[in-house]
């Protein structure tokens, strides 16, 4: 029953929440040769929840070559982008402040 187990995974946790129909798009920025262990685990773990809880929101995942720091960026309907720096945040929170800014 692995399957179930990864079900499970994917349909709790903080994650998983269906975000306002006002939000467009999301993009993560997250550089190859920048540690940011907030930033990836929240890739791994809570950017997939969510996309499953919200599969017609486009999430798009940048890793550029050159050294930059981790970003998010928020696309709403009515053209208003919201960006903020996710250095030195842990993933909890950096999925909290993404829920708060889209709410």
């Amino acid at each position: 029953m692995k399957i179930d187990k990864i079900l499970a995974q994917l349909e709790t946790g903080l994650g998983a929440v269906r975000v306002s129909p006002k939000v467009k798009s999301v993009t993560l920025t997250l550089s190859q040769r920048t540690r940011a262990p907030g930033a990836r685990h929240f890739w791994r773990e809570h950017l997939r929840r969510i996309q499953y809880a919200n599969p017609s929101l486009p999430i798009a995942v940048n890793f550029p070559r050159e050294p930059c720091m981790p970003k998010l960026e928020i696309s709403f309907a009515d053209a208003a982008v919201d960006s903020f720096s996710i250095a030195g945040m842990q993933s909890d929170e950096i999925c909290r402040q993404l829920l708060e800014r889209t709410a």
